[in-house]
């Protein structure tokens, strides 16, 4: 399996654009605003997630004092455009007060992953995928799960059960010589956008049909009738 996932690897980054400039906005230095543009992501559009994200920042700012200040309903109305704009407006609430009350983010990034990973998921309203996002940003050896990369996962039959954590060991064990794996991520949901979609796949264009389990499953089972 690891020498196909090598092939799945390299056919990949030959093959599938990843848009630059994952976020507008530089956090090169900035975990807090970083986590918070993850937040504002989650369950909604690329477009959507930044227009929250920018009219965030000019509305109350990505300062977590000024977050912490600000009203709960300033910054639902602020990150309306995100959807779920109540729930994400309390976990960026309660995260920047965490902050302000002391919680170094750049300290909880210098732990091992798991470590780092079990103190993030303790605050409210921030979940596995949220975590794992921002910690593999962060050079971690762990990679967030959407609804994308659970799909192809399970096409390709790479984890023995459909659970959220056995599907991100699934694929961190199974490419691990890969450096990024936000990048990895990134690759699996252009994937699953494009060519391995919920409805009406696009198997025949896809680059991996050559070497798709799934695809070869079903021509071997079409063999055998």
């Amino acid at each position: 399996m690891k020498s196909w996932a090598r092939k799945v690897w390299e056919i990949l980054r030959r093959n599938i654009d990843v848009p630059k400039g994952h976020f507008v906005v530089d956090f090169t230095d900035n975990p807090f605003g970083l986590l918070v543009a993850i937040i504002l992501s989650q369950n909604t559009s690329d477009r959507n997630s930044i227009k929250a994200l920018l009219n965030l920042k000019e509305k109350i700012g990505l300062d977590p004092i000024k977050i912490c200040g600000a009203r709960i309903e300033d910054i639902e109305q602020a990150i309306y455009s995100a959807g779920l704009y109540r729930q994400k407006a309390r976990a960026i609430k309660n995260l920047a007060r965490k902050v302000v009350e002391g919680l170094n983010l750049k300290n909880i990034l210098k732990l091992e992953t798991m470590k780092a990973r079990k103190i993030l998921l303790s605050l409210e309203g921030v979940g596995k995928k949220t975590v794992d996002v921002f910690l593999a940003l962060h050079g971690k050896r762990i990679m967030g799960v959407d609804v994308h990369a659970r799909r192809i996962a399970l096409r390709w039959r790479i984890a023995k059960k459909d659970s959220y954590d056995e599907i991100q060991r699934a694929y961190v064990e199974l490419f691990d010589f890969v450096d990024n794996y936000d990048y990895l991520h990134r690759l699996l949901i252009m994937l699953g956008r494009k060519y391995c979609r919920a409805k009406n796949p696009r198997c025949g264009e896809c680059p991996l049909r050559q070497i798709c389990p799934k695809k070869l499953k079903e021509k071997t089972s079409a063999g055998k009738t």
